[in-house]
């Protein structure tokens, strides 16, 4: 009934929880992308313009220099002349900061060398500096100084950026919503779907498990009343009720499983040697009719995880009845603590996973390995059993894989163990 009492207890969640939680989540990833995409025009748009203001200030001061008198500038621009027709007079402008003067750069300059680009900080401003001899005066024995402000470029550059930033706030939000009622109004038919199909799961447990549970009792006690009664055919068709009303069942529980991904208990604290204990015991008398020796190996100490103590019993059960189906005399059931791992271990003696089945043997109805005869007569493979251990074992954080290495079968489930609590 584990399997019956998940799913009545995900039947109370509500459909719209599980439609607003996916729309937001798309919405999100949106979102996301729509603020790097707005980050990325941003960036080029950012640089795009900050070039077209150095530009700018280059040429403002290549023409400051051709400049003949310092009254002549433009606002923000400063221009010292020093003229060698009055003896290295030097001429500078009103209002021109006193620090502002580079007379290092003008006496190089004056000197004979090449131009002085350079950068200088004055009272909390920036400005660009260009010492120059390549002037407008034609006997060229004049040097010239301009000094061009940068704060009204500065001031434009973070106008620019705040606009940037107030538009991509602008459209995330217009994003956000406009993405979130897209994504429900697109998420809204498969969530109801789903909603239909948990539904569907609900009434199937109740409405399954009570006739198969009433038709495996019956079919047990005519098992046990009439065996001194009944012809032998007739005997062995009834043992072959009981068996098949067993595997109906099994194969309930995997469906219902299966159906509903959100049908897993709170996590608790299970000793995996315990469980796999219990599920040998469960199989030893199938095992015994088979005529295949079913061991339990490994660790007989505990070895805790933290999860659904029904779902890792029915992850062994499946490995084991899988091992079961496909061995020739031998199944083995080994469990220890490998590092932080508990590791499950199913070994069988059959004829192993050929290289094409094991690419998609965890996937649903995937039977590829030739079924074993057996005493039995033979148990019917439906191809959920390894899907229900792939799904279980992901919901417990672990992996799971075969080993192509070993002579038969081998499947491995590995499970992170149970953190220590602190304070121990």
């Amino acid at each position: 009934m584990t399997a019956a009492r998940s799913v009545r207890r995900s039947r109370g969640r509500r459909p719209d929880d599980d439609l607003r939680g996916a729309a937001l989540r798309l919405t999100a990833q949106f979102t996301g992308l729509v603020l790097i995409l707005l980050a990325v025009v941003g960036g080029i748009v950012f640089a795009i313009v900050a070039n077209s203001i150095a530009e700018s200030s280059e040429r403002a001061l290549e023409a400051a220099t051709q400049i003949d008198s310092p009254e002549d500038a433009p606002e923000g621009t400063y221009v010292t002349i020093v003229d060698g027709h009055t003896g290295g007079q030097v001429v500078t402008p009103p209002g021109m900061p006193a620090a502002l003067l580079d007379t290092a750069a003008i006496q190089s300059v004056a000197a004979g060398g090449s131009d002085v680009r350079s950068e200088r900080t004055v009272d909390g401003r920036s400005y660009l500096l260009l010492t120059t001899s390549s002037t407008a005066d034609r006997n060229h024995d004049r040097v010239v100084q301009v000094a061009v402000d940068q704060h009204e470029s500065a001031e434009e550059l973070t106008r620019l950026v705040t606009a940037l930033l107030i538009a991509a706030a602008v459209a995330a939000v217009l994003a956000f919503v406009a993405a979130y009622l897209m994504a429900r109004r697109a998420i809204r038919p498969l969530a109801e779907a789903l909603a239909l199909q948990r539904r569907f799961v609900a009434d199937a447990s109740h409405e399954l498990r009570t006739p198969l549970t009433l038709l495996s009792t019956r079919a047990q006690l005519l098992q046990r009343r009439g065996r001194s009664g009944l012809p032998a055919d007739v005997t062995a068709s009834v043992d072959e009720i009981v068996t098949d009303t067993r595997a109906l069942t099994e194969i309930l529980d995997d469906l219902l499983i299966a159906a509903d991904p959100r049908s897993v208990a709170e996590p608790v604290t299970v000793d995996v040697a315990a469980v796999a204990d219990e599920a040998v015991s469960l199989l030893r008398d199938d095992a015994l009719a088979r005529g295949i020796v079913l061991r339990r190996s490994g660790s007989t100490a505990p070895v805790l995880v933290a999860g659904s103590r029904a779902a890792l019993l029915r992850l062994v059960i499946a490995l084991a009845t899988n091992a079961l189906d496909h061995a020739r005399g031998a199944v083995e059931v080994d469990v220890r603590a490998t590092g932080a791992l508990a590791v499950v271990r199913v070994d069988d003696d059959g004829t192993g996973f050929a290289p094409e089945i094991a690419a998609n043997a965890f996937e649903r109805f995937a039977s590829g390995r030739a079924t074993e005869p057996s005493s039995a007569g033979g148990i019917r493979h439906y191809g959920l059993g390894l899907a229900i251990v792939a799904e279980i074992t992901r919901r417990h954080h672990g992996t799971v894989t075969i080993d192509r290495s070993a002579p038969g079968g081998a499947v491995v489930c590995s499970i992170p163990l149970q953190a220590p609590e602190r304070g121990r």
